[in-house]
């Protein structure tokens, strides 16, 4: 007997999990759906490279370039039917069309996956206290203010942590790096976690400890993470992109998750149809709003998406400098020194952890 899976198996970051996302699709076809959340996409991708049955996914949800450069390549991911989703492109923000080439093979002829959630993901203030123009224009600097000792968090998603404490230590993450750059990134990442007040993976705790004015700011953050604290009517927290840095001339991030079927023996015959479920537009709304976040995502170029976010809720994802902060941002890519930057980066906590 072959052993028995669950209908359908899902890997994705919060939001995708949440039941007023799924409970719609597993009654429509009377199935059962099993999730697991990631806050790691390098963890998540080398779990799904080298999975066993009893562990397989059937669909992955996992940020920009790890589909397109890596898992497809592969041969881990699924091409879909390109013509299945050729209106696709109609609905897509028309100023953000660009962040959809994530869900095309590299050569742009195979279609790879869904784009939906975006933003740009670099630091949360409080902007009571760190004003709006001071943060744009210090961005990641804002560490080193002695007089924000102990003033800041740092919400521990690695992969961003690497881009962040690079561009911090005027470092492009997605060159190949020296021993000696590699040595600059860890001096930084030790002055970060030294001087920092709370390091935690929950952004929820992060907020709380801004509105309670405990820290000025979080490093790693984004409208993904300061949503929640705005639609309560935290105004001043804010997330924030930095005016320039060292990819070429920028320094922020804008990630675009990627939605993709795993190609393996097992694959759930349900995988692609939950893809077609993802864009139909009032499970995009759901995605949108799932567990009291609320993210913009790449379908909002469709009406019927538009016209469900109320002006409060525009207001929590700052939708006005949506475009103006994104155009400061490079799009989140794969890190040549990654595995040697997360030992080192690894290291960092453990040692700070032993004092």
């Amino acid at each position: 007997m072959p052993n028995q899976r669950t209908d359908l198996r899902i890997f994705c970051w919060e939001g995708y999990d949440s039941a007023s996302v799924l409970d719609p699709f597993q009654s429509r076809h009377d199935i059962n759906v099993e999730t697991e959340s990631l806050i790691s996409d390098s963890l998540a991708a080398l779990r799904v490279s080298s999975s066993s049955l009893e562990t397989e996914f059937d669909v992955l949800n996992i940020n920009n370039a790890w589909v397109q450069k890596h898992l497809y390549p592969n041969c881990l991911v699924r091409t879909l039917d390109k013509h299945r989703f050729e209106l696709e492109e109609a609905r897509t923000i028309p100023t953000l069309t660009h962040l959809d080439r994530w869900s095309w093979s590299a050569d742009g002829q195979n279609k790879i996956g869904i784009c939906q959630r975006f933003g740009a993901f670099n630091l949360v203030v409080n902007s009571d206290k760190i004003s709006h123009d001071l943060a744009v224009d210090e961005g990641f600097h804002l560490a080193d203010d002695p007089d924000l000792y102990k003033r800041y968090g740092i919400l521990l998603y690695d992969d961003f942590n690497l881009f962040h404490i690079c561009i911090a230590a005027e470092l492009n993450p997605f060159n190949l790096l020296s021993r000696d750059e590699e040595d600059q990134f860890e001096q930084t990442a030790r002055r970060w976690f030294r001087n920092a007040a709370i390091v935690t993976n929950d952004h929820s705790v992060l907020n709380h400890a801004l509105i309670d004015n405990r820290i000025d700011f979080y490093l790693s953050g984004g409208t993904y993470t300061a949503s929640p604290a705005r639609l309560d009517g935290n105004y001043q927290v804010t997330a924030i992109t930095p005016a320039r840095g060292p990819i070429n001339g920028r320094g922020g991030i804008v990630f675009t998750e990627v939605t993709c079927v795993l190609d393996h023996a097992h694959t759930s015959p349900w995988a692609e149809p939950f893809l077609d479920y993802m864009l139909e537009p009032d499970t995009c709304v759901r995605i949108a709003f799932a567990d009291r976040t609320c993210n913009p995502i790449l379908q909002m170029g469709d009406k019927k998406v538009m016209s469900a976010f109320s002006s409060l809720q525009l207001h929590a994802i700052q939708w006005d400098t949506l475009e103006e902060d994104i155009s400061r941002c490079v799009d989140y890519d794969l890190v040549p020194n990654s595995a040697s930057l997360l030992r080192r980066l690894g290291k960092v906590k453990q040692d700070l952890t032993k004092h």
